[in-house]
């Protein structure tokens, strides 16, 4: 029988329901399979294959099978790097299709991809559920135990495959949130204006941008941070966009855009006010955010938006504090207010 997108999620979760015993080996798990197998499954044997090894499996979903496998003693999970099958064998039934569960090799999430046209074919004939628990056992065998180590590279890779993943618009304030995250996009706030001796040491650290070989340093609009050391609780990140604002006393957010660091220029100089040794932070600003255009105009409306959210932040901080943060963390609390 053939199965198109909305039968596939439908049969998918039926033969879940129905399986006393079901062998799984789909490669790729993203957020929701978890609750899934956790609501749907009440059989006796349950065994998973995943593929950890290619950054396309949400770790954390992984994690989170291994705790509902304590309270449900027949499930197992085995990992194998070099699957790519998605298919899921019971007693009397089995689905061989193109969807992983919930995600793609890609590392898109639950609703990323739900406009994706997913197929497949459930089987009912005896003689192919046979050789397809042979093609599964064969692969049991092959596989590896789920070991903490697995799951640390495992998050690495994830990370790196979610930081990479293509975007469907060109400008950042039409992405959905959702697909956001995990860009290792940050978000720095500053509330005091910079000295006259930290702008007279930027001019010179501009001079020497001038100078450079790196038409990236040569050509670029630089602009900087006073006091920000790289030893803080909430350090400048290196090799991530930056969009910076500032938080003034009237609590407005301006001069919102976006900037990426360039260390080379970095640089020191002792205050005279301060009699102390301070560090000088230069950036070089972005017109694209990964890879989506963010201009002048895109500031105030991205303030629009995180105006509440500052406001909580800054509840009853000191005047001076400045935050570094990932727009994860806005995403995540937007999502809890609009929820």
């Amino acid at each position: 029988m053939f199965l198109s997108s909305k039968k596939y999620l439908e049969q998918f979760r039926s033969l879940i329901e129905s399986s006393g015993d079901l062998s799984i080996a789909v490669a790729f798990w993203g957020e929701g399979a978890q609750t899934l197998i956790a609501k749907a499954w009440k059989g006796r044997s349950l065994r998973i294959i995943c593929n950890l090894g290619s950054g396309g499996t949400n770790p954390q979903v992984i994690r989170e099978l291994i705790e509902l496998a304590k309270e449900k003693p027949g499930i197992r999970i085995l990992t194998l790097d070099n699957l790519h099958a998605k298919v899921a064998i019971s007693e009397t039934a089995a689905i061989v299709g193109s969807a992983n569960l919930s995600v793609n090799g890609l590392g898109f999430e639950g609703v990323e991809c739900a406009g994706w046209h997913e197929a497949g074919m459930l089987v009912h004939e005896q003689s192919q559920l046979i050789q397809m628990q042979e093609w599964f056992e064969h692969l049991w065998q092959q596989g590896a135990a789920v070991s903490e180590d697995r799951l640390i590279k495992a998050h690495i890779q994830w990370v790196k495959n979610r930081t990479s993943r293509p975007f469907s618009v060109n400008k950042l304030l039409d992405a959905p949130s959702n697909t956001l995250k995990n860009r290792n996009i940050y978000i720095a706030i500053y509330r005091l204006k910079a000295s006259d001796q930290a702008k007279a040491e930027a001019v010179q650290a501009e001079k020497d941008a001038r100078r450079s070989d790196l038409p990236n340093v040569r050509n670029t609009k630089l602009d900087f941070f006073e006091d920000w050391p790289d030893d803080s609780e909430e350090p400048l990140p290196i090799d991530a966009p930056i969009i910076a604002m500032r938080y003034g006393p009237t609590k407005r957010l301006t001069s919102v855009s976006a900037w990426v660091r360039i260390p080379q220029l970095d640089r020191t100089f002792v205050s005279t006010e301060r009699a102390s040794t301070v560090p000088l932070t230069m950036t070089g600003q972005l017109k694209r955010v990964s890879g989506m255009t963010f201009s002048k105009e895109d500031g105030p409306v991205l303030a629009k938006r995180l105006k509440p959210w500052v406001d909580e932040l800054y509840l009853g901080a000191e005047p001076g504090t400045a935050r570094c943060i990932p727009l994860d963390n806005f995403i995540e609390w937007e999502a809890d207010q609009i929820g």
